[in-house]
């Protein structure tokens, strides 16, 4: 019995085994940062009917519910994510197929299947309100829903409440409605377009009666405790699922709903929160999913941890299993040339016994326990630059702090992996445009004591160390790009006329297949609220450089409604100069274009927050210098206007 409590094997083991035992009391204590997964694939147009929506308010009847239903399906159009049929066809087949408005859930997969669309769009005006207070303001809460239409399940949504206060021209409630209600289809359809839906694949069931399910995505991908998610095969709908344990890269869940049974390679898609409104303060409330996680691992759960435990009892010796993670990189510019900046951080196995860290970059420098990395990275530092220049691996005198190699007297495991450059090595730099994976090592002093004969006991040691390499982690794909170039207008451009319809362009970058143009009154775009989008802009050139693109931009002012562009009439002195303010003084607009692999993730630096885990793709894009341009004087309203 002494000798097993002296023993080092044993006590490994048992620390090993106590660490494994509080896991899962650190896994409910720490949860992840939910990302956003793109639900489908990148670049693809649905096909949609917008159907007539209600008018619960009452008030304006059906003319401001035709108004809202308009309205939304001109901001699908414009986005380019949807194709959206003519009224005169919805209403044609409708009458073909015998089916009267308002329709049930029924009728609607019936009429979206017989046109050929993939989903159908409707919405109610939930409220009307006036705001006490001066000048007079009018808000719409307008609710807008995408349904699936094969299946009737709801796939994105939102609840928007759309503003509008008197001003020059536009006084009397009947416009100031009309005027909110546009504003909230504009909210709507951009809170349509920046939600996408977790998707995931069913890995596995477990059980007979209280049958378990495992599905290939977890928190890193957005899925989230509560969350219910729909089963189907082949575009039909095969049961319900709800979420009851997350991990990082994959989730346990329960049936709800077993329709033709559940089996492996089924497709899972997360049913959209629907918000709603308050209805006594007409605020948006959003849907929590609920369901609380038990105390206890659940069956899959214990069957994984007992595999780790096994897998990590297996492989310490020999320098496996990996003591990294969250591994992210992120396209982004330094110095005016293309980099990728990657970030880590050490789980419970790495915290304190890093001595250093390896970059390694996929498919041209892929990990080798004998190669060399693109580079090595002090024990303290998690975070890598990969740079044209300079070479952060190689200095020209030397390269990175080594500690000395002890040898492995029993030969038991690998010896430090690390190759130390010829003098004159230069790390190359990837190819701008091409998609790489990024992975990190660690290597770690493992204590060593060595056995000799002798001694008083019949025995003695010596303690040493021996250098072993981690196994590597992946980040998820990364494109570096080149700025994009911009074409026209010029920069400084004057009496850019804004009531029309304007046309910008620029040229494609290779790697980029989608752009997003940005227009604001804030040379830095740094205020969201300020910087209107146009995209996602698809390439007509993914695969080169240097091909003029060519965006048609909606007119920024609409001189029969007499109104500005919702977003930059935020702007006081915008608004100002659109309402002909007399003194007002002519404003100055800036305006940029992002560029982006849309199969990046999570994509490029986040331009606003920096942040690499910020879940929100809506500013992760490689941007163009900022370019400005001064409007042409607003003519006067039309005769009546």
């Amino acid at each position: 019995m002494k000798r097993i409590r002296k023993s080092r094997t044993a006590r490994f083991l048992s620390w090993l085994l106590t660490v494994a035992t509080i896991m899962p009391m650190f896994a409910q204590m720490v949860v992840p940062t939910a990302a956003q997964a793109q639900a489908a694939a990148a670049g693809s147009v649905q096909t949609v009917i917008v159907l007539d929506f209600q008018n619960k308010s009452k008030v304006l009847g059906d003319a401001l519910a035709r108004l809202a239903t308009d309205a939304v399906a001109v901001e699908l159009a414009n986005s380019a994510r949807f194709e959206v049929l003519k009224r005169d066809e919805v209403i044609r087949q409708a009458n073909e197929l015998g089916l009267k408005p308002p329709f049930d859930p029924v009728a609607k997969t019936r009429l979206a299947n017989a046109l050929g669309a993939t989903a159908f769009v409707d919405g109610a005006i939930e409220y009307v309100r006036e705001e006490r207070g001066t000048p007079k303001t009018i808000n719409v809460g307008l609710t807008v829903r995408v349904g699936d239409a094969a299946t009737g399940d709801l796939l994105s949504g939102a609840a928007q409440i759309g503003s509008s206060t008197a001003r020059p021209g536009i006084t009397d409630n009947e416009a100031l409605i009309q005027d909110a209600t546009n504003n909230a289809a504009v909210l709507a359809v951009r809170q349509i377009l920046s939600y996408n839906l977790p998707e995931a694949t069913v890995l596995s069931s477990v059980g007979s009666d209280n049958v378990l399910i495992l599905i290939n995505r977890g928190s890193r991908d957005g899925i989230e405790q509560g969350m219910e998610m729909i089963v189907h095969r082949d575009r039909q709908r095969v049961g319900r699922i709800r979420i009851t344990q997350v991990f990082p890269t994959d989730a346990e869940a329960r049936i709800v709903e077993n329709i033709l049974g559940i089996k492996p390679e089924d497709k899972v898609r997360a049913v959209f929160p629907m918000p709603t409104f308050d209805e006594r303060s007409g605020v948006v409330r959003k849907v929590s999913r609920g369901g609380g996680g038990g105390a206890a691992l659940s069956t899959v759960g214990k069957v994984l941890l007992v595999l780790l435990v096994g897998l990590v009892i297996a492989t310490a010796a020999k320098g496996g299993s990996a003591s990294v993670t969250g591994v992210v990189a992120e396209p982004t510019i330094r110095a005016l040339q293309p980099a990728v900046r990657i970030k880590w951080k050490d789980n419970i196995f790495g915290s304190g016994q890093t001595i250093e860290y390896h970059v390694w970059r996929s498919p041209d420098v892929q990990f080798n326990p004998t190669g060399t990395p693109i580079a090595a990275v002090g024990g303290g530092q998690r975070e890598y630059f990969d740079l044209p220049a300079p070479f952060s691996f190689w200095n020209g005198v030397n390269s990175f702090v080594q500690p000395g190699i002890v040898t492995d007297p029993n030969q038991q495991g690998q010896n430090l992996t690390t190759v130390t450059p010829a003098a004159g090595f230069r790390s190359g730099f990837p190819t701008v445009g091409t998609t790489f994976v990024y992975l990190i090592t660690s290597v770690q002093r493992i204590p060593l004591v060595v056995t000799t004969a002798g001694g008083a006991g019949g025995g003695g040691g010596q303690t040493g160390f021996r250098f072993l390499e981690t196994d590597p982690v992946a980040s998820g794909p990364a494109t570096p790009l080149n700025q994009p170039t911009l074409g026209t207008p010029a920069d400084t451009a004057a009496n850019v006329d804004i009531t029309r319809q304007m046309t910008f362009t620029f040229n494609s970058q290779i790697g980029a297949d989608e752009f997003q143009l940005e227009f604001s009154t804030d040379r830095t775009f740094t205020n969201p609220r300020l910087i209107k989008r146009i995209g996602p802009v698809f390439s007509t050139a993914p695969n080169a450089s240097g091909v003029l693109q060519s965006v048609s931009v909606p007119a920024f002012i609409n001189l029969a409604a007499g109104t500005g562009d919702p977003v930059l009439m935020q702007d006081p002195g915008f608004a100002a100069f659109v309402n002909r303010v007399p003194g007002a003084a002519r404003p100055t607009l800036f305006w940029r274009v992002g560029a982006r692999n849309s199969g990046d993730r999570p994509g490029p630096v986040h331009a606003l927050t920096q942040r690499h885990d910020d879940g929100d793709r809506t500013f992760r894009f490689i941007y163009s210098p900022v370019r400005s341009f001064t409007p042409a004087d607003v003519p006067p309203p039309p005769p009546g206007g």
